[in-house]
């Protein structure tokens, strides 16, 4: 799966990290925005080592692009909300779902 090194976001320029390898977390991650480094991170591997399907990558790619447009747009205040968290990966589900059923060109995406 290739992801740009670089993607826009408002008048930012955040750097994609793919595959990143998470060795300092509490708990296993997936992504990451990281809103003062302008860089998303995005794991290839489960927390057991094995390949991620790609569906599931990119389900996490755009979890985290929306946490950047929420940083960016809003101030970060839908990741503040206490449900932030769930909406964010909700709305990146369904982003993905609408996606794949209207047949939108997703490059490398699509297994």
């Amino acid at each position: 799966m290739n992801f740009p090194e670089t993607i826009k976001i408002g008048g930012r320029d955040y750097r994609v990290e793919f595959p990143h390898v998470f060795t300092d977390a509490q708990r296993p991650l997936y992504g990451l925005h990281d809103s003062g480094g302008q860089t998303i991170k995005i794991s290839q591997k489960d927390e057991f080592g094995v390949d991620r399907h790609p569906q599931s990558i990119l389900q996490t790619y755009f979890h985290e692009i929306f946490h950047a447009i929420d940083n960016v747009y809003n101030g970060g205040r839908l990741t503040a909300w206490e449900n932030g968290e769930e909406t964010i990966d909700q709305i990146a589900e369904g982003w993905l779902q609408f996606l794949r059923e209207n047949e939108v060109d997703l490059g490398r995406g699509e297994p």
